[in-house]
């Protein structure tokens, strides 16, 4: 049968080497993870430039009525 002191030590032991592996996840120089390398953000320049080739002025009526209705289901969505 172990003693107290064996399965103390042990314990310690096994605990010092779990905090001096860490977690098997693998960051960049930065400390981000893959993850959020990949993904891409617009600008606003970026955005209003696609907007100036989508809107024009014989749609814009139209794309009006679509993003005011957008507007409303999310805020129906949203409304408790």
């Amino acid at each position: 049968m172990m003693s107290l002191r064996t399965v103390a030590r042990t314990t310690v032991m096994l605990m010092c080497f779990l905090i001096t592996t860490g977690c098997d996840r693998k960051a960049d120089q930065k400390g981000q993870t893959p993850a959020a390398e990949t993904e891409q953000v617009k600008t606003s320049a970026e955005y209003k430039a696609e907007a100036d080739k989508e809107i024009t002025e014989q749609n814009m009526d139209s794309e009006l009525d679509s993003i005011e209705k957008e507007i409303d289901a999310d805020a129906a969505a949203t409304t408790p």
